[in-house]
């Protein structure tokens, strides 16, 4: 698994070039639509991304300064409006929206299938400290980014999880009551507080006037804690490596992919370092040709099987036995309706294979209770399994 991290910068890059990047970072490559077109081959918006349930439209706008350093106002609301009327155009209209990926293909936006819909303006204009944080344009709520906040946004919440649960308690935050926000600084500091406080700004629900003094982002920075943090995250971009895997494994790639991108950089630092233990123990194995791994969260259960060469019939035998480990899963967890399997080669090497098995099944009947029972009397799967716990804190001591 690569491990490398590949931050987020946006010094010297024009707005097409920060869309495209933004388009193969935080949101990955499969759900990102760079430039879509309306049906009369007007763009609708820089960037769409569409991630199972959520919709993010960005419009990218590299402004101009004017005598007095600022940007034009008449400018800056321009910006606004084409994000109220790519929306207006997506679920109002329900207009034919072309879709192109170079992974997908070409689709079609389906509107009925969105409940979550966010509106992001990011400005890169050098020299003005704009901050807003979030404007109000026909009803709609827009966030509107500095180049500086874009970059430093991306490169902490850098998952769909966390990228919209922050717009989301954001959002809440703002629209709960009429209160009075003083900000010294951009909205970093925002940010700060909301990740200082269990990314959370309840602390503020009672709060009718809220002043956020300016050195709360820097000193998060020098934060021991903060600073362990990032150190034990690097592990989990091997995770994103194997999202990005998903579509040389599956048939049904995206499905199997967006379920992989579901968890938050916690969560995938967790699940990268039990593939990663259960790699290394598969590669010191020299008694069997495979090895398994089965890893149980909340709501999801997680199978890996490491098996020697992968040969094209062989490589079919491990399909097989992916997925008859992932339905064994199935009914050994049963609070569990969701079970991903990852297969790969035993033995570490420089070019891997991988295969990928996910079963939705939210019921679990007697007939299949029955057949897993025979599947472990024919394998010995998991006849005396050993079990052991471990913990993670995401911010340890």
């Amino acid at each position: 698994m690569n491990d490398t991290k590949h931050y987020f910068q946006l010094k010297g890059k024009n707005a097409e070039k920060i869309v495209h990047d933004l388009s193969l970072k935080t949101f990955m490559i499969d759900w990102c639509y760079l430039n879509p077109m309306i049906k009369s081959g007007k763009e609708l918006c820089d960037l769409l991304v569409v991630f199972d349930n959520i919709v993010i439209v960005w419009q990218v706008k590299d402004l101009k300064l004017d005598r007095n350093g600022k940007y034009k106002k008449s400018e800056v609301d321009k910006n606004l409006r084409q994000l109220a009327g790519a929306r207006r155009q997506l679920f109002d209209l329900k207009k034919k929206i072309k879709l192109c990926n170079p992974r997908r293909g070409k689709d079609f936006f389906d509107p009925s299938a969105i409940s979550e819909i966010y509106l992001i303006s990011v400005l890169l204009g050098e020299g003005e400290d704009y901050y807003s944080a979030l404007e109000k344009i026909k009803d709609c709520d827009v966030h509107v980014f500095s180049r500086s906040f874009t970059q430093i946004v991306l490169n902490e919440l850098d998952t769909i999880s966390d990228f919209c649960d922050y717009l989301r308690a954001k959002e809440k935050f703002f629209s709960e009551k009429k209160r009075s926000l003083i900000v010294v600084g951009g909205e970093e500091e925002l940010l700060g507080v909301y990740i200082r406080e269990g990314r959370s700004f309840g602390q503020f629900e009672k709060a009718d006037k809220v002043f956020i003094e300016g050195v709360i982002w820097e000193s998060l920075q020098k934060d021991k804690r903060f600073i362990k943090k990032k150190e034990l995250d690097k592990i989990s971009y091997g995770w994103d490596s194997i999202i990005n895997r998903a579509h040389e494994g599956s048939s049904k790639y995206e499905i199997v992919a967006r379920e992989l991108a579901r968890p938050s950089r916690f969560e995938r630092r967790y699940l990268s370092k039990v593939f990663m233990d259960a790699h290394v123990k598969a590669h010191e194995d020299n008694k069997t040709d495979l090895f398994r791994r089965m890893m149980p969260t909340d709501g999801v259960t997680y199978c890996f099987l490491f098996a020697d060469d992968p040969k094209p019939d062989i490589r079919e035998q491990r399909k097989a036995m992916l997925f008859a480990i992932c339905y064994f899963a199935r009914g050994k967890f049963p609070k569990n309706k969701k079970v991903i399997g990852i297969a790969t080669e035993k033995k570490f090497r420089p070019i891997c294979s991988y295969d990928f098995v996910l079963i939705d099944k939210p019921e679990w009947t007697e007939e299949d209770k029955k057949r897993v029972k025979q599947l472990q009397a024919e394998t010995s799967m998991f006849v005396n399994p050993v079990v052991a716990e471990a913990h993670e804190d995401e911010y340890p001591d």
